[in-house]
């Protein structure tokens, strides 16, 4: 194997130095670029997602309130009118107009309740007990 010479080392020249210099410069600028697009643009992001998603549930609960309102609003304009307070004073207050019978039918009466002869719905002893004595 053949040996390698050792070279002399160059003097540095101020060309080379300028060189360097800007070399040093531009790895530092683009590290300061790439430092601002990070706190610009990528920190930034999850504020701006959570941000979009609380103001789509913000425009959905403002929709739900706009038809709400809307609702209330044509129920005031029903009960505006004189048939639409009849018609909740008969069906809520069981009202009538004078002269007028009201009667009330009532649902059938409940079957009565069967239960089993077993314990703990019947008596536990096969013959009933005897009654107690008179007070003397």
């Amino acid at each position: 194997m053949a040996r390698r010479r050792a070279t002399p080392a160059k003097p540095v020249t101020p060309r080379r130095s300028w060189r360097r210099a800007g070399r040093t410069l531009g790895l530092v600028s683009g590290a300061a670029v790439v430092l601002a697009v990070l706190v610009l643009v990528v920190l930034p992001t999850p504020t701006y997602l959570a941000q979009r998603h609380n103001i789509r549930e913000a425009e959905q609960r403002l929709t739900v309130l706009r038809d709400q309102n809307q609702a209330y609003k044509d129920r005031v304009e029903r009960l505006q009118s004189a048939e639409e307070i009849e018609r909740l004073a008969r069906e809520q207050y069981n009202l009538v107009l004078p002269g007028e019978e009201a009667y009330a039918v009532l649902p059938a009466p409940l079957p009565p309740l069967e239960f089993p002869s077993l314990w703990p719905f019947g008596p536990m002893l096969s013959t009933p007990a005897p009654p107690p004595p008179p007070p003397s």
